[in-house]
């Protein structure tokens, strides 16, 4: 793990691009503390702070040249499967400099090009210059669990880096909010890819490359979620056949996790998810120590998860945190973030982190079984989506309070109704912009941004819509509603705080439930292996219950899913009231950005639940982060 920045200017790199990449790369030194690099070349300046992983020797320092000597490339990320890339490739390790597998996928693109991306298996954001073409590549992995970020003069010239933080010390970045982008992050409490809250700032999506030459830059998606087999029958694919593939898959991509040069560690909670990883550990007897959070309410009292360990494992190692400690560390934490997100979830994974820190470097999770096997309340919603539709032939007068929770708009009532009305069955979803957590409603948005009496924003949501009119003609409902669930709510948010607050620990998270053979193999079996057609929880992440209950035991495998507990931000609003909300109010950016953000808070801490709750997590990240990183007014 790593961090990476970089110039590419057309006619060549001047004097100062190496001191501009170095003031990027110092915004950085959390993710590599153990290395750093730079070389001109070309039209390209690339930057490396290195987190020895694999081969700590400085054989696998970057930027790294091909033996061909025509490519340099720097790598953020892991690639699980290196050694059997190697083989792939015909390569000996007496061709080789190094151990690492940085050096592999460096020959991989010497040989293959691009096309060799489709061959890895892990997670990863690079860079690569092509010195006989004068082209640079920028690369994001599959889901987005590495980030990476540019910016694009109007003269062409490219900036990129690791951080939107380091993005700020990039010469011609502007330094000041995206309006929209902001509207964006408080509604949803993540901003969706390409944008960020920068002006002219953005990421590269998910499974895209950027190709950067004279000619310009031009976008090319390399990955795509693809629901083949969606509508096929289960009853011709024999479930004993299924779950055996499944475990062999899960198994494979749980070990893979395990490769590394550095102490390893598990993050356990009591969900399903983190023990199936930690019950396919034991069984392969690879002992490692597991983590878990928990926190202290305001009467003293251990939150559940921190009170049972996580779960009954002798090598667990369970860290609780008080309020007084959770308000503190929002500061660190959230100045930290690559870009801000409001989930609480991310504070609590900082601090755990710097307290696992000091036993392992690499962590296993749970993350992402959620968003690719089906979890949630998937197959509640779509009941409720079903009945919707049904209702949406009577006088919506009877429905209001129904069609106001699950379709999410600024339209009216009837305008709601109506389109559900029109709407074909697998359309229903993008028809109610169906969302696995509910934005903050528009009547919210007036208030923050003093819009009251006034036409509400035209792009409420219209990034959602977009999602949904990316998918396949023939996509079913569940299988949409997977699709904009990965490019949302798992990239946007769960990866983007996943990898914030790891490499501010400078650590390593790595998610077995995102690898690339498992994830294929369940994305061509039917829909049913992984949301069923009735509520509750025996009807989502079919698959991985089915496995479960051979080996967690029924009682576990179907147990009712129960959300991270991280602690409520209304009880800290209770006995830290005017400390939180300095942390908004006191910077002077957002309260311009956001004129409306003192009159919201001012709102009793009940009225901060659900959605609410979120918003103002991401006002708190917001403020914080704006401070920390100098952005102007």
């Amino acid at each position: 793990m790593c961090g990476l920045a970089g110039i590419f200017r057309l006619g060549g790199v001047v004097s100062h691009d190496a001191e501009t990449v170095s003031s990027m790369m110092t915004r950085l030194i959390n993710r590599g503390p153990d290395g750093i690099g730079m070389v001109s070349v070309g039209d390209v300046t690339l930057g490396h702070r290195r987190l020895k992983i694999l081969d700590l020797s400085d054989g696998a320092n970057q930027p790294m040249t091909s033996r061909c000597g025509r490519f340099i490339m720097v790598y953020n990320g892991e690639s699980y499967n290196y050694q059997d890339l190697r083989v792939e490739l015909g390569l000996s390790q007496s061709d080789l400099r190094s151990t690492s597998d940085t050096e592999i996928l460096l020959e991989a693109w010497s040989l293959l090009g691009p096309s060799c991306l489709q061959r890895v298996v892990g997670q990863f954001a690079l860079a690569v210059y092509d010195k006989d073409k004068r082209e640079l590549y920028l690369v994001r992995d599959r889901f987005g669990e590495k980030p990476l970020f540019y910016h694009q003069s109007p003269h062409g010239t490219v900036s990129f880096a690791s951080s939107l933080g380091a993005m700020l010390a990039a010469d011609g970045v502007p330094k000041q909010f995206d309006p929209e982008s902001v509207e964006e992050l408080l509604t949803l409490r993540y901003v969706i890819a390409p944008k960020t809250v920068i002006k002219q700032v953005f990421k590269v999506e998910p499974g895209c490359m950027l190709i950067v030459n004279q000619d310009g830059l031009q976008k090319k998606r390399w990955f795509e979620v693809d629901y083949t087999n969606s509508g096929s029958n289960p009853t011709k694919i024999r479930q004993e056949d299924v779950v055996e593939e499944f475990d062999r898959l899960l198994r494979q991509a749980t070990l893979r996790c395990l490769v590394s040069d550095v102490p390893t560690g598990l993050l356990l909670s009591d969900g399903i998810d983190s023990q199936s990883i930690n019950t396919i550990l034991a069984q392969e007897q690879e002992s490692i120590p597991t983590f878990t959070y928990g926190y202290f309410t305001q009467d003293g009292q251990l939150s559940p998860l921190g009170q049972a360990g996580g779960a009954s494992k002798q090598n667990n190692h369970n860290f609780s945190f008080s309020a007084e400690e959770r308000v503190e560390a929002m500061v660190p934490a959230f100045s930290s973030l690559n870009e801000p997100v409001g989930d609480g979830a991310s504070l609590a994974t900082w601090l755990l982190l710097k307290k696992a820190s000091r036993h392992a470097t690499v962590f296993l999770c749970g993350h992402g079984a959620d968003e690719t096997l089906g979890g949630y309340r998937l197959s509640q919603e779509q009941l409720r989506l079903r009945v919707l539709k049904k209702l949406s032939y009577l006088p919506p007068s009877l429905s209001t309070k129904l069609f106001t929770r699950f379709m999410n708009g600024a339209e009216s009532i009837y305008e709601r109704a109506s389109a559900l009305r029109l709407a074909p069955k697998n359309l229903v979803p993008a028809t109610a912009r169906y969302l696995i957590h509910r934005p903050l409603p528009i009547r919210d948005l007036e208030v923050l941004f003093q819009r009251l009496g006034k036409d509400s924003s035209p792009a409420y949501l219209e990034v959602i819509s977009a999602l949904y009119r990316d998918c396949r003609a023939d996509a079913s409902g569940i299988d949409r509603i997977q699709k904009v669930m990965l490019r949302t709510f798992l990239s946007e948010n769960i990866l983007t705080y996943a990898d914030s607050t790891a490499m501010d620990q400078s650590t390593e998270l790595r998610m077995p439930f995102l690898d690339r053979d498992l994830f294929d193999f369940v994305m061509k079996l039917p829909s049913e292996y992984r949301v069923g057609a009735y509520p509750g929880s025996r009807h989502t992440k079919v698959i991985l219950r089915k496995w479960g209950e051979r080996h967690l035991g029924v009682n576990a495998a179907y147990a009712k899913k129960r959300s991270f507990d991280f602690g409520s931000l209304r009880s800290l609003l209770d006995s830290h009231g005017p400390t939180l909300k300095s942390y908004v109010l006191d910077s002077t950016v957002v309260r311009n950005a956001v004129p409306g953000a003192e009159k919201w808070l001012s709102q009793p801490s009940l009225y901060f639940r659900g959605c609410w709750q979120g918003t103002l997590w991401a006002l708190l990240a917001l403020g914080i982060w704006a401070e920390a990183n100098g952005v102007q007014p």
